[in-house]
């Protein structure tokens, strides 16, 4: 009988656990796209606008027009996303996906770019640009020669292609770091790469250092202190921002948007594997919410990083951007959003998106000797 009193007991405690989160969802209101006139001042002026890419020089054979051209990379981005200061001297917080090897990230591995990924970046860039032109007719006169059906072939194919026959060679090659910062900043700025977090234990989290020096930045503080379940928290980025070379042309147009929600769950993870974050996992965190409501500050699987889930919606390019809690202090950062096609997750929407644990930006900045505000409230 008290096996039974307990299980309705528990019961009744998740459908209003449930309701509550509901609620005050509603309360606290959950948005994507917001003005940025809405927007924290602070928090929005300390977040940046970051774009990966490559530069460097091929020469490319070409075995139909029998001549060799030489390819200027001056710059072609892989990937874009956000990220925040958080030191005077132009030091930046944001994701290591961001910055990573886009190809490993697809294969839901964390890594930094080598120099063989570099390499391979700027060759596909000159193949591209090759092909644009001086022989927009190479992808199919390579098909017709391989037997390869025509509507399948692309310049990455092409660019295999004339590689495993020698006719690419890459004269100079490296990673480049774009930074634009929000406001009436009219160019670009290059950054490099500081350190980052474990790539194994997916600290998915990198430091990065603006090479220009830049006055009058804005900074944030870090909380050390651990997030409690239902807290309220404000996320910052740049969502939807897929042809970064048209932002930074119109730097008018980089402006950080944000999201607001809950706090719903803490989740462990090692390794880099995204698809083991869906939906579901979430629903698998459920019984941590009870852990957390009775025992806060509670920690579990200490051995593993540390992320919370929160019902904040984000889109591709807020990854790296601040999660911050009412007094402005970091949280984390964002990492990625977690999408569901089915109407009943929608509805409840316990965790939308995930961000890592603000005690690895501490951890990173303290190993590489790089002062910044830390608070505990």
């Amino acid at each position: 009988m008290g096996l039974i009193k307990k299980l309705i007991f528990t019961v009744i405690f998740l459908v209003v656990a449930i309701l509550f989160l509901i609620a005050a969802q509603s309360t606290v209101g959950n948005y994507n796209y917001s003005q940025s006139s809405n927007l924290t001042s602070q928090t929005a002026n300390s977040t940046v606008y970051i774009q990966n890419g490559v530069t460097g020089v091929v020469t490319i054979n070409d075995p139909f027009l029998n001549r060799t051209t030489r390819i200027d990379v001056i710059y072609d981005p892989l990937d874009t996303g956000s990220g925040f200061i958080v030191n005077k001297n132009g030091y930046i917080i944001t994701a290591l996906h961001v910055i990573g090897d886009l190809d490993s990230l697809n294969k839901q591995t964390l890594k930094t770019m080598d120099s063989n990924d570099i390499n391979r970046y700027v060759e596909r860039a000159a193949v591209k640009g090759y092909i644009s032109e001086y022989n927009p007719e190479l992808n199919s006169e390579i098909a017709a020669n391989t037997s390869t059906n025509p509507d399948k072939i692309n310049s990455n194919i092409t660019t295999d292609f004339l590689i495993e026959r020698n006719l690419v060679a890459v004269q100079s090659s490296k990673q480049l770091i774009k930074v634009n910062l929000p406001g009436t900043q009219s160019t670009p700025l290059n950054a490099t790469l500081v350190a980052t977090g474990n790539p194994s234990a997916d600290e998915d989290v990198a430091l990065l250092k603006i090479s220009t020096p830049v006055t009058n930045l804005h900074t944030l503080a870090v909380n050390s202190k651990k997030p409690v379940i239902f807290e309220g928290l404000h996320i910052y980025g740049y969502p939807g921002l897929d042809n970064a070379e048209n932002s930074f042309t119109n730097p008018s147009n980089i402006k950080p948007e944000s999201s607001s929600g809950l706090l719903t769950s803490e989740v462990y993870k090692n390794g880099t594997n995204s698809d083991s974050f869906d939906i579901n996992s979430i629903y698998e965190n459920i019984a941590n919410w009870f852990m957390l409501i009775a025992y806060p500050g509670t920690t579990t699987n200490s051995n593993n990083t540390l992320y919370y889930g929160t019902t904040a919606a984000t889109t591709q390019g807020y990854s790296g951007g601040p999660v911050v809690d009412s007094h402005n202090n970091v949280l984390g950062i964002i990492i990625f959003s977690i999408e569901s096609d089915k109407a009943f997750k929608k509805q409840l929407r316990f965790t939308s998106s995930l961000f890592l644990s603000s005690q690895y930006i501490i951890q990173l900045c303290k190993k590489n000797h790089v002062p910044i505000k830390v608070v505990n409230s």
